[in-house]
């Protein structure tokens, strides 16, 4: 039996980006309007101990996706479409993952930090605002980055 690790290392790489979209839809339908509704009390779906323990997904997954696409790369490096798809993957996923770490992550991250007892204030929620609308904007990388992967397997099945 033969074993194409190239293959399976994209095919490994597109599951666990199909993994991050839907886990991005399921945040934005499910966890965010609960967690958004009414800061700060709204935030015990997000704290520590008392919410829903998003870093046991997402760490996973940007992992998977870091080894499988660094895989990827690496024994599809002869294929010049199928690099070019990887890359520009890889882009878009580099700029997500920057993005989330200098925004997202940090801002979750103090969220997390306020009492549920805190009083409400209009800087929180504009804070949470702000959150809840650039969030949307990383889904679309998301995608290009599995739309990529997708075309980069079925490139090298074709090469």
């Amino acid at each position: 039996m033969h074993v194409n690790v190239a293959e399976w290392s994209l095919v490994l790489l597109c599951f666990s980006l199909a993994a991050a979209f839907g886990g991005g839809l399921f945040e934005h339908i499910v966890v965010v309007p609960l967690w958004s509704a009414s800061p700060p009390s709204s935030f015990a779906i997000i704290q520590r101990g008392t919410g829903v323990p998003l870093q046991r997904f997402w760490i996973p997954v940007h992992v998977a996706i870091t080894v499988f696409m660094l895989l990827a790369l690496y024994l599809t490096w002869h294929d010049f479409r199928v690099r070019y798809l990887l890359l520009i993957g890889l882009a878009s996923y580099v700029v997500m993952r920057i993005w989330s770490g200098f925004f997202f992550i940090r801002e979750m991250l103090k969220f997390q930090q306020i009492p549920l007892h805190a009083a409400p204030s209009a800087e929180l929620s504009a804070r949470v605002a702000r959150w809840t609308f650039w969030t949307w904007f990383r889904e679309p990388l998301d995608i290009i980055s599995l739309l990529c992967s997708l075309l980069a397997l079925y490139w090298l099945g074709r090469s």
